[in-house]
């Protein structure tokens, strides 16, 4: 059995092997890479590598930009999804079961999602959650959405409101 060598190969305390160009690296110019999902290190590559990718992307930039873009395009709902886990905790079997509860409607105005349109294709359902507790509350349309948003959630402010609306329609 031959015995290779691994990304985190210690050549002595002080040096590694390069991940990429496998050459002998001291500890002043490896550069820890890190897997920014799991939050782990994965790999050590020298300086001058480091220093090669960031010169690559700049030359390349246009060219990034637009694979990025075209992998954003076609994986919309795995970000979207991503996202919702990342912000709100919650997974898509439970928004799509929130979804379902609201019978696709905004909770405060009922208006139905699928009447509402956006130019830039962005969903227009928000979840609304508090602030402080990060408890969601609902899915909302962008109005009751930014109208909680505006009023700061206070409830206070909300029930003034109510009343001037009530007391200028006499």
């Amino acid at each position: 059995m031959v015995n290779e060598v691994s990304f985190f190969a210690k050549v002595s305390p002080s040096k590694r092997i390069c991940r990429k160009c496998k050459t002998e690296v001291t500890k002043s110019n490896w550069v820890s890479c890190v897997d920014k999902v799991n939050s782990t290190l994965n790999s050590l590559i020298c300086k001058q590598c480091t220093f090669n990718g960031k010169e690559y992307y700049k030359k390349n930039k246009e060219k990034n930009n637009a694979v990025s873009k075209t992998w954003y395009q076609n994986n919309k709902e795995t970000v979207s999804a991503s996202n919702r886990k990342r912000k709100y905790d919650i997974s898509s079997a439970e928004y799509d079961n929130m979804l379902e509860e609201q019978d696709n409607k905004c909770k405060i105005c009922l208006t139905s999602f699928a009447d509402i349109t956006i130019k830039d294709g962005r969903t227009p359902v928000y979840i609304d959650h508090c602030h402080t507790t990060n408890k969601i509350r609902g899915l909302l349309c962008n109005c009751c959405n930014s109208g909680l948003g505006f009023f700061k959630d206070n409830t206070e402010t909300l029930t003034n409101a109510i009343v001037y609306l009530e007391h200028t329609l006499e």
